[in-house]
């Protein structure tokens, strides 16, 4: 009996025994024996993803097609979520935002980006002579992630300004009578402001439930009631967006 005769032996002599006990066991279709083979691949091996995914903290961008007429070229892509969170599911956002895209041509660099946080669309303006077939490169910079975002800051007349989240300042403008109600004003501003996409409520017994979406204007809470407490409890809810430092490669070699 030669050796891979008394291997089979024993494989096939273990593989009776865990079935008798009622151990499940995955059964190998094929097996390629080749004189040098000692072990068989593992189990567990991860999958790993299409050529074209560009993976971005939970998220997938994939490029769909390249358009343009001439030198104004664009990148159309798709964001998918590979974990998606459900605080922000609920108001509707994106996971990751790819502001500031790279492209690597026959004549150098040029960059470009979406026009906005929904388009999907990155956009080039391509120097003269060159277009679309020029393209060696594309690269994602430093893209923006969003996190969910529920803080708590305090406000008072002595001390009227507070730091919402990095970047993102609350100030407080005008405290107004108004009948039995209280028009508590604030100016909320940003660095960047793509930051301003929450809402803000007061905490407490007291402020009307309604929400008011922070754009970067004056904001107004209403406050029910005698008067507002000397130091007031103010709720951010909303996205909080956070740049991710890197630069990540977009194959387009499937759309050529």
């Amino acid at each position: 009996m030669t050796g891979r005769t008394i291997a089979l032996t024993i494989v096939g002599f273990l593989v009776g025994m865990l079935a008798a006990g009622g151990i499940g066991v995955r059964v190998i279709e094929e097996v390629r024996a080749e004189d040098d083979a000692t072990s068989l691949p593992p189990v567990n091996v991860a999958s790993t993803s299409p050529s074209s995914e560009t993976l971005i903290a939970s998220s997938v961008i994939v490029p769909v097609s390249v358009v343009g007429t001439g030198s104004s070229v664009g990148i159309e892509y798709e964001i998918s979520s590979v974990a998606p969170t459900a605080s922000l599911e609920s108001v509707g956002a994106s996971t990751v935002y790819p502001r500031s895209w790279r492209l690597t041509t026959e004549s150098g660099t040029v960059d470009g980006g979406p026009d906005g946080l929904e388009a999907r669309v990155a956009l080039f303006e391509l120097s003269d002579g060159t277009d679309a077939t020029s393209i060696l490169a594309a690269e994602i910079i430093d893209p923006l992630v969003a996190y969910p975002l529920d803080a708590l800051f305090e406000l008072s007349e002595e001390s009227p300004s507070a730091v919402v989240s990095p970047g993102v300042q609350a100030e407080l403008v005008s405290i107004s009578n108004e009948g039995e109600a209280t028009v508590v004003t604030l100016e909320l501003s940003a660095v960047d402001p793509i930051a301003l996409a929450f809402t803000v409520e007061g905490v407490g017994p007291g402020w009307s439930s309604g929400q008011v979406r922070a754009r970067g204007s004056a904001v107004e809470l209403l406050w029910v009631g005698d008067g507002p407490p000397d130091v007031m409890t103010i709720r951010a809810a909303g996205i909080e967006w956070i740049e991710l430092k890197g630069v990540y490669p977009v194959s387009l070699e499937e759309l050529r």
